[in-house]
């Protein structure tokens, strides 16, 4: 169980604070203890020091209590908002393929519930320490009574260790299940959502949803969980069969050890106490265990804790900025989903350069899409390179080479702000856009806010586009920009927005099956199983 990253999101100071502050927490409940217990064995009523030494612990513990509980505020405070901003961070850093294959459900539920239990985990750090003072304190009260009962607590510790870490073991097994079960439930939350019209139109299909799917997932997930709890209790359980045995052996040795009574009258007393400590830490081990098993999966994500992420920077890229792009022979393989089989990209060889009007065809399954993010620099090639203006393109600068680009995806995500776009959101170019693109009685803009995204497909898109247009990049690519519109602005579209683009000196790309439109392009590329049928230039 190594949970030592999260401390890294804690200030050192307040940790070590709070942790100090409950031992002596711990330390002063103890006092409270022996003070009573010395008083039951003495049998000479109340005294005036007896009152001012109980009144002065009595103030020092809730004192102490207050300030653990003021240092634990402090000290969890913004913790969940420091681990979703590194983790989101660290997404937004990772490959594009590992988060294909890591999968939308996977993420959401890291930024959701895996960091709400790390920090609950944290929450009960204090807790943990104050416990383990009172333990500590009060098998060291009994020692300086007896010390024959060092030894007794020593054998008996030894079935208590290696029962809690069997069934701990196995509550940890069970937990990593749940955790995978959980994954497995918020995909199919999200075909609830998204598919909530097709379940709608289709009885038999929402009864299997919700009878083959949902409804077993949920049971699976509620199973899991009570599991691991149970299994945490049965831990607690045995810990406290092996307290009472203890218990029991005192008094069974007090004869041999010659134990007076008011010797066992604080035995009695001090382990009873120690007993509600004992259940107070045993509560905080299934939210560090359900912790580790979090930390064990954001690290199998890739998402360590340890490392440090690394900070985002603006950047400006001058919009008439010759643009002159090389492949040289790139490779890329990836496995098809449910498939045995893998499909193979290259090698593939392009130069490309501004001014130029491209269009990437080729049947479905070709690859365009697949060269398109390897081009972008989502995708990073098994072998070749790709160089910008005679440099090659390489993992320290491939950040920087992205921001090259204006894209327009097929399945594209629409912001309801212009984000990064700020300072041209009101201007008149972004009106004359809307307008242009028959938008401007449906879309309005304030401060770079867009006043609704409740549109058709195709009024979207040319959001979109809208929002492409205005970042006004060197190179701009389209994944099929044009298959949800209707005729007059495929018509718009491929005769007058592309030419005007490569007028201003762009380069363009567009990945399109319309072939009645391919006469604008000056080459037209295309792609056959992952290889170049021709490159074929106009004239």
């Amino acid at each position: 169980m190594n949970l030592l990253p999260l401390f890294r999101y804690i200030p050192t100071v307040t940790l070590w604070a709070t942790i100090a502050a409950s031992f002596l927490a711990g330390a002063a409940n103890i006092a409270i203890v022996a003070l009573i217990s010395r008083r039951l064995t003495a049998g000479d009523g109340l005294s005036s020091g007896f009152v001012l030494q109980f009144a002065l612990a009595v103030l020092v513990v809730v004192a102490l209590d207050f300030g653990v509980k003021w240092l634990l505020l402090r000290l969890t405070a913004g913790t969940g908002y420091q681990i979703r901003t590194d983790l989101s961070r660290r997404i937004l850093e990772t490959p594009l393929a590992q988060l294909e294959t890591i999968g939308a459900p996977r993420l959401l539920a890291a930024l959701t519930d895996d960091v709400n239990t790390l920090v609950l985990a944290l929450n009960q750090t204090p807790h943990l320490a104050m416990g383990v003072a009172i333990l500590l304190g009060c098998f060291g009260y009994l020692t300086w009574l007896s010390p024959p009962t060092l030894l007794l607590a020593a054998v008996l510790t030894l079935p208590v260790a290696l029962g809690q870490i069997w069934v701990r073991n196995r509550a940890q097994q069970r937990r990593a299940a749940a955790f995978a079960a959980r994954d497995q439930l918020f995909q199919h939350y999200r075909m609830l959502t998204e598919g909530a019209k097709e379940l709608k139109m289709h009885r038999n299909r929402r009864f299997d949803f919700l009878e083959r799917l949902l409804l077993p997932t949920a049971s699976n997930y509620e199973n899991l969980s009570m599991e691991t709890r149970n299994l945490h209790n049965l831990a607690a359980s045995w810990t406290q069969a092996i307290y009472f045995l203890f218990i029991l052996a005192l008094f069974v040795l007090a004869a041999a050890w010659q134990l007076s009574g008011e010797v066992l009258t604080a035995f009695a007393l001090v382990a009873l106490y120690a007993r509600t400590s004992l259940n107070g830490l045993f509560a905080t081990l299934p939210f560090l265990s359900d912790a580790s098993v979090a930390a064990q999966r954001l690290e199998r994500m890739g998402m360590r804790l340890a490392q440090d992420s690394v900070p985002t920077e603006r950047i400006t890229i001058a919009p008439g900025l010759p643009v002159h792009l090389r492949l040289c022979q790139l490779q890329h393989t990836y496995w098809i989903e449910n498939e045995e089989s893998a499909f193979h990209l290259g090698p593939i060889s392009l130069e490309m350069a501004s001014s130029e009007l491209i269009f990437l065809i080729g049947g479905n399954g070709s690859g365009k899409t697949t060269l398109a993010k390897l081009l972008l620099g989502l995708y990073t090639p098994e072998s070749g390179q790709i160089e910008w203006n005679g440099q090659p393109v390489t993992e320290q600068c491939i950040d920087d080479y992205r921001q090259l680009f204006s894209v327009v995806f097929a399945d594209f995500f629409l912001f309801d702000q212009l984000l990064g776009l700020e300072e041209m959101a009101d201007d008149e170019e972004a009106q004359a856009y809307l307008k242009k693109l028959q938008l401007s009685h449906k879309v309005r803009m304030n401060n770079g806010i867009l006043s609704t995204l409740d549109l058709s497909t195709g009024q979207r898109q040319r959001l979109a586009l809208l929002t492409a247009y205005l970042e006004d990049r060197p190179v701009y690519l389209f994944d099929e920009w044009a298959a949800g519109q209707d005729p007059e602005f495929k018509e718009l579209f491929y005769r007058q927005l592309l030419p005007e683009l490569r007028k201003r000196g762009k380069l363009v790309i567009v990945i399109s099956h319309d072939d009645h439109y391919y006469d604008v392009a000056d080459r037209v590329v295309k792609l056959d199983s992952g290889q170049i049928e021709y490159d074929r230039r106009k004239g």
